[in-house]
């Protein structure tokens, strides 16, 4: 008769699993009842959600979005082993964010005089969100992501670089890419830079308070990046 596994024994197994998917793929996505299930619960507390998070962060393991009361059983959590940080509250939608950005002029916290939005560069159907001017007359390719953005953010940003150099030859190509979360994917894509595109590229993390309806911006050092 085999021998019946100890909870511990369930967790230690669900953990060495979960390790080896972030591992192989950077981290893993999984549902809010799987989390609870393989901690043994049938049903959410204040008291359990702190000792998972507890857990997780014992483990060098980070959710995102953090595991809390709000959030549903069908809720996806991405788990990975690189510090995800959020600074505050998030937009409901890109556009939102484009739009707080523009009537706010949030651009000019970036040195930023003017922008022209929905730029689209000769010879193209992409559309940049903010093509920018600064008052040295160098031109920024401004990029907003609601979350993460990921590579395809990062390669996105280098691709409307090269666009605008195609139209700007003797200008300085700025590019700068604001997001919503500091994540995984994203840092691995900016590691994989030449030395020339990390040179010029900046990243930047928005921190939007929605009771007092004000956005900070908070520029990513290299050390945020290892």
């Amino acid at each position: 008769m085999p021998i019946k596994k100890t909870q511990q024994e369930k967790l230690e197994s669900f953990f060495d699993s979960l390790n080896k998917e972030i591992v192989k793929n950077g981290s893993k996505s999984i549902k809010v009842k799987t989390l609870v299930k393989n901690f043994g619960y049938s049903k959410r507390s204040i008291q359990n959600i702190m000792k998972i998070n507890d857990e997780l962060k014992s483990r060098g393991l980070f959710a995102q979005p953090e595991y809390s009361m709000d959030l549903k059983f069908e809720s996806i959590l991405r788990i990975s082993s690189y510090p995800v940080k959020q600074l505050g509250d998030l937009f409901s939608s890109e556009k939102q964010l484009e739009d707080f950005f523009d009537t706010k002029k949030l651009y000019k916290k970036l040195d930023i005089k003017s922008v022209e939005r929905q730029y689209s560069p000769n010879g193209s159907k992409d559309r940049l969100d903010f093509r920018g001017i600064t008052e040295e007359g160098e031109v920024v390719v401004l990029e907003l992501k609601n979350f993460g953005g990921g590579k395809s953010a990062v390669e996105q940003v280098l691709r409307y670089t090269g666009l605008l150099k195609l139209e700007n030859s003797k200008s300085k190509i700025r590019t700068v890419l604001v997001t919503g979360i500091q994540n995984y994917e994203t840092t691995l894509a900016i590691n994989g830079m030449t030395k020339t595109q990390r040179k010029s590229f900046e990243w930047y993390l928005y921190k939007f308070d929605k009771s007092s309806n004000k956005l900070d911006l908070i520029r990513l050092s290299d050390e945020d990046f290892k």
